[in-house]
């Protein structure tokens, strides 16, 4: 036992050496090219140094480790175990009398630390970090801080709602219409800023035939359950009346989710808001599927990273013995670049509604996962 967790911990220390080496050569060529294509997309319309474009390309390197790390868990695990077994060390286990589960257990422990750590740090830094990066960059493009250069929308309302001397009156308007227009979007949706709504009631000629009634400005609009909430509002109607309100709540029949389904993609969401966020998406009526598909994908991270390292693992015993470095990495890696498109294609069926964002997240990782394992199982007890 003694003998068995001496050799478990020095597995792992190789495991870790090699999975830090590989993650810092894949970064490092990334980081150089992303550099690059900052100097050269951000460069070619305004002036920026080699210092600035390497601090907005740092601002995306934890995102770029979400996406480098499970192919550098393959070809960690690759290196580790090519290694040992060209040293001799596998046989040499072996032939101690320890299994294949007692020396793959360092990588595979590893495997499940770091999606860990993927899931609960990375990911949450990696989408604070991509706002930042986004709002640097529009400003050194001097576009303005806002994230969207603004919003046109059209409700139909049932009631027109219009201010008076420090107080709001409701008026019935039948059939009405009212085309929003928001300067600039707040956040991920949450609000929006410099603001006007134009009401129109039917004319003459019924529905179709709209007459223009009244336009309200204000500096910010938040849309809660059944109403936009106005701040520094300014009324103004045919007559030349102009009335000025703090205040004022405007009815809508325009879902709470109408500017997060449009400005909150699944990429601004961390993992530890996402389970609030699609309660509340699903109480609000609004289509959740991508953030569902998000959420059990980082769930699953754990497991895809485990699968990553086996199948690099697995491959290194089974072809060690007949030789063939080339032909080991090769297959190793190309099982593993399969895993990957066949999780990107099950996304895809998920955005289509083929299958659902539960089934898309689990079913590839654990596929790979019980399939290598038993693999294992029939390389080990036959």
């Amino acid at each position: 036992m003694v003998i068995a967790g001496r050799i478990q911990r020095y597995i792992f220390i190789q495991c870790v050496i090699s999975l830090t080496m590989t993650l810092g050569i894949i970064l490092l060529a990334i980081l150089l090219v992303d550099v690059v294509e900052q100097v050269r997309t951000v460069g070619s319309r305004t002036e920026i140094s080699i210092q600035t474009a390497f601090g907005l390309t740092l601002k995306k390197t934890p995102g770029l480790m979400l996406e480098t790390l499970p192919f550098a868990m393959l070809v960690g695990s690759i290196l580790t175990y090519a290694q040992l077994s060209r040293r001799s060390e596998i046989p040499a286990v072996r032939a101690a009398g320890v299994s294949a589960w007692r020396f793959l257990g360092p990588v595979m422990v590893l495997a499940i630390l770091v999606g860990a750590v993927m899931v609960a740090v990375l990911d949450p830094l990696a989408t604070r970090l991509n706002e930042d990066f986004e709002l640097e960059r529009e400003r050194l493009l001097g576009n303005a801080p806002a994230v969207t250069n603004g919003v046109w929308l059209s409700q139909g309302d049932l009631q027109a709602t219009s201010a008076s001397e420090g107080e709001s009156v409701t008026q019935e308007n039948p059939n009405g219409q009212a085309i929003i227009h928001g300067r600039q979007v707040v956040g991920r949706g949450q609000a929006l800023e410099n603001v006007t709504f134009w009401y129109f009631r039917p004319g003459p000629g019924g529905p179709a035939d709209r007459e223009f009634t009244h336009r309200i400005d204000a500096k910010r609009a938040e849309l809660t359950p059944g109403f936009w909430q106005l701040t520094d509002v300014v009324e103004n109607r045919l007559r030349g009346d102009v009335r000025r309100v703090p205040n004022l709540a405007l009815p809508t029949n325009l879902s709470s989710d109408t500017l997060l389904t449009r400005f909150a993609s699944a990429k601004t969401i961390p993992f530890w808001e996402l389970p609030s966020f699609i309660d509340t998406g699903r109480a609000a009526g609004m289509e959740v599927s991508a953030y569902v598909l998000k959420y059990h994908g980082l769930l699953a991270t754990p497991v895809f990273m485990l699968a990553m390292a086996l199948i690099g693992a697995v491959v290194c015993l089974r072809l060690a013995r007949s030789g063939g470095l080339s032909r080991l990495i090769g297959a190793g890696a190309l099982a593993g670049f399969v895993l990957f498109f066949v999780t990107r294609l099950a996304a895809g069926m998920s955005a289509s509604g083929a299958t659902s964002p539960e089934v898309a997240a689990w079913c590839p990782p654990v596929f790979a996962l019980f399939a290598v394992l038993t693999l294992l199982a029939h390389a080990e007890d036959g």
